[in-house]
């Protein structure tokens, strides 16, 4: 689905019925967050002069639902990443709906978001997901030292603020560096 399908999605499940009703208050705030961030976030000229090189087609899947709080961080922050980039397009999935997330589990579990870049031949080109990997080392260690689960989630809301997405952005240059720069005239701009 195209992002007008996916907030319709996101707008229709405010109203109850298509997820638990202890997911409400979530469905809000989370939309307020996806919101702001897709309002504030610009990607940097470095991902900009990054990705103006690419020449080849792209297709970036991301795998999300609206009642996540990690989802509702990255996505619009993907969204506006993908905006820039030469010939690429995206659709969104739905975690529970039938996605593709059997396949792109992290470690064992269906984490989301989850990101998966393609080539013109279907090829995965990488995976990202579900969080920034700094967040990721903070969530474990918080995890480890016992933190509840609103505790985590205040931290790791705090830590996105704090980011404002360019630790994400970061991964995802690197991500794409290879095939941009390879020296190989056979692996380059496979994009």
């Amino acid at each position: 689905m195209q992002l007008s399908d996916y907030l319709l999605h996101w707008e229709k499940s405010l109203n109850g019925g298509i997820y638990p009703d202890e997911y409400a208050s979530y469905l809000s705030l989370n939309l307020t967050r996806f919101n702001r961030i897709t309002k504030t976030f610009s990607p940097s000229q470095a991902f900009i002069d990054l990705v103006s090189e690419v020449k080849k087609k792209s297709h970036w899947i991301i795998i999300t639902e609206p009642w996540c709080g990690d989802a509702a961080q990255s996505v619009p922050t993907l969204l506006r990443l993908i905006e820039v980039i030469p010939k690429a397009s995206y659709t969104l999935e739905l975690r529970d709906a039938g996605s593709l997330i059997n396949q792109y589990l992290t470690h064992g579990s269906k984490s989301i978001p989850k990101l998966i870049v393609r080539n013109e031949q279907h090829e995965d080109l990488f995976v990202w997901g579900a969080r920034p990997i700094p967040l990721s080392v903070l969530f474990n260690e918080g995890k480890q030292r016992g933190l509840e689960k609103p505790a985590l989630h205040e931290m790791l809301h705090a830590w996105y603020a704090k980011d404002g997405g360019r630790s994400l952005e970061h991964e995802i240059m690197l991500n794409l560096q290879p095939y941009l720069n390879t020296g190989n005239e056979a692996m380059i701009r496979p994009l």
